[in-house]
């Protein structure tokens, strides 16, 4: 079986912001309904993915190539986006802080990935 073709080659985490911006996008037009089936959907792929692409990055086994950072900080802060906008007012403070809290630790590990990156390539001083 080709790889190219094959269920394995999916990514998690592109088709779970895919999913949950479209929630997000429902919830703006008002199908409260529709947005959190998709809410949902993007949530359990995220988590599915999220688990092992931490564990990777701590224990430096997974390479911190900049478009696989960009992919891995996407999901978190749209699923408080789409969440904040599908609950409305009846939005529940602690998911809403714990969102947010996993938003800003991806942030933080993806600019110690940038740091390290940045230290590891010599910068030329000629202009």
């Amino acid at each position: 079986m080709n790889k190219s073709t094959s269920a394995a080659s999916i990514r998690p985490l592109p088709l779970s912001g895919i999913a949950l911006g479209l929630a997000y996008a429902a919830g703006m037009l008002g199908f409260g309904m529709l947005g959190w089936t998709l809410f949902a959907a993007g949530a359990l792929m995220w988590m599915m993915a999220d688990g092992r692409t931490v564990v990777g990055l701590l224990t430096r086994r997974a390479e911190h190539h900049t478009q696989r950072m960009i992919t891995y900080s996407t999901p978190p802060a749209i699923a408080l986006l789409a969440y904040l906008t599908l609950a409305g007012g009846d939005a529940d403070p602690v998911v809403g802080g714990a969102l947010a809290l996993h938003a800003l630790l991806v942030w933080a590990v993806l600019m110690a990935a940038a740091y390290a990156v940045s230290q590891q390539s010599p910068v030329s001083h000629r202009i």
